[in-house]
This record gives C-alpha cells, sequence and structure tokens, in this order.
C-alpha cells in the first residue's frame, strides 16, 4: 500500500454513487478496506448532512473519528453525533439581503439545513422537488428565518433553467462581493458564505486532524470539485466530470458508473 496517503475525500453525485444514484458495489468493497486499514474517509458533497445518511452507514463511516464535509463546504460534521466542528452557516441578515432580490415569480428561495429543505411557495417548482427526491429530504415551510431551528447552511434560487440563467447575470455581480455563488445544476443558483466550498473546508478538516495536503487524494467530477482537485495532492478527475475539473485534475479515471473510484484506488494503493 502507498503509505503516504493518509485522507480520501470523495464527491457523491457523479463520482462515487453511479448514474442510478445507488453506491457502486466496487466502490463500496475498496472504499470499506481503506477504511478499515486507517486511511480517513472523508465524504465531500453537496447534499445536506442527513441526505446522505444511508451512504455513511453503508459505508461504515460512523465512528467518532470519521468527518464529512457537507452543503458544499458549509458543514464539517462528525459523523457519529453530527457535532459540527467546521461551521460556515448563514444567518438572518443574509437571508433578508438574499431572499430581497427575488422579482421574479417563478423563482423559489430553498433553505438547507440539517434535516430539512424550506420553501415557502405553495406548490414547489421542479428544481426543488428534483432535490428533494435525490436526497429524500422534507420540506417545511417558515414564517420567520428565527422560526429556524437548525442552522442554515445554503440558500438556493430554484426555477427553469432559462430563468435562472437571466437572474444570475442580473445578481452576479452584487452577489459576488459578499457570497460564493455556484451552478451546480442547470435549475439552481446556489449561495454560499465566502468561507465556505469544498476546497476551504477540507483544508481546515486537514489542519483540524494534522494531516498536510501532499498526504490527500481527491476524486470529483463537478463545478464544486475544481477547488478541491487542485488543492489536493493527488486530484482524480472521473471519466464523466465537466471540462474544467479534468482540466486541473492530476489524473483521469473512469466514469462513476465503472467504478472509476474504486479502480483507481485498487490500482494506485495496491
Amino acid at each position: 500500500m502507498n503509505k503516504d496517503i493518509k485522507l480520501i475525500a470523495l464527491d457523491l453525485d457523479g463520482t462515487l454513487l453511479g448514474s442510478d444514484e445507488k453506491l457502486v458495489s466496487k466502490n463500496k468493497k475498496i472504499i470499506k478496506k481503506l477504511h478499515e486499514k486507517g486511511i480517513k474517509i472523508v465524504i465531500a458533497t453537496g447534499r445536506p448532512f442527513n441526505g446522505f445518511w444511508w451512504i455513511r452507514e453503508a459505508l461504515g463511516l460512523e465512528d467518532y473519528e470519521d468527518y464529512s464535509i457537507s452543503n458544499t463546504g458549509a458543514f464539517v460534521r462528525r459523523n457519529a453525533d453530527a457535532k459540527i466542528i467546521i461551521d460556515n452557516s448563514m444567518s438572518r441578515e443574509d437571508y433578508e439581503k438574499i431572499s430581497s432580490l427575488i422579482e421574479d415569480e417563478d423563482i423559489q428561495l430553498a433553505l438547507f439545513t440539517k434535516d430539512v429543505l424550506y420553501n415557502n411557495a405553495d406548490e414547489v417548482n421542479e428544481g426543488f422537488r428534483k432535490d428533494q427526491e435525490v436526497m429524500h429530504m422534507p420540506r417545511q415551510k417558515f414564517k420567520d428565518f428565527d422560526d429556524i431551528e437548525e442552522k442554515v447552511a445554503r440558500m438556493n434560487f430554484m426555477a427553469a433553467k432559462e430563468t435562472i440563467d437571466n437572474f444570475y447575470e442580473k445578481v452576479r455581480e452584487g452577489l459576488e462581493k459578499d457570497y460564493m455563488l455556484i451552478r451546480n445544476e442547470s435549475y439552481s443558483l446556489e449561495v454560499h458564505r465566502k468561507s465556505s466550498g469544498k476546497a476551504n473546508s477540507l483544508k481546515r478538516l486537514c489542519d483540524y486532524l494534522d494531516i498536510t495536503l501532499d498526504k490527500v487524494v481527491y476524486f470529483g467530477d463537478g463545478a464544486n470539485d475544481k477547488a478541491s482537485l487542485e488543492l489536493a495532492g493527488l486530484g482524480i478527475a472521473m471519466g464523466n466530470a465537466e471540462k474544467e475539473s479534468k482540466r486541473v485534475a492530476d489524473k483521469e479515471t473512469l466514469t462513476n458508473d465503472d467504478a472509476g473510484v474504486g479502480k483507481f484506488l485498487e490500482q494506485f494503493l495496491d
């Protein structure tokens, strides 16, 4: 085994999971074996913490020494009890500033927490419904931001692609002064704290664990993986990854449906 590797960070959708949004068996087998040998396995995803609980369970990542980067870096949590290790949550002031930008009734604002997706629309739109189905999480309404008991990780403007495209061009310059914006899905514009992001939280987690970045392997495919692929000692882009992710990665593996993660690790770590 390559003894220099101390931590493997993995995106979920389009990376560790197949197109059917299920764990690829080869990936599961290899990841569990490496975890048992003492390598840190960290899931780094845009999903809320309880939007991938069954994946942590299937991989055996439920100990007090296991951690996950959730909501695109809004939080790093300890897997066993969901304790927050790194907090980039959003405030009432953020909510008021962000929600005030909506002038088109076709655009809905969703607030993501650990357990619930909040959306005050009488009827949620297709984009919100897609996210809800993927993450198997409930929707709730709220009267006032302060009524939300869990910390808010991020806020998403959601609408049809053309509507979001036009809205993005209109608000981009103003919002980017104070927030990090991500277009990971055509129907959604994600708004995060500037201190958020998978790469920022991965770096802070490595500092917390006293692991240097040159001993980190990162696998990803999307726009929110690009910075992490550049940051890690070894960045691996999936065969199905976006062109920009492939461009900055150190190496490329097979697609998510072809168990690109498991097959690369099996060869690289012997």
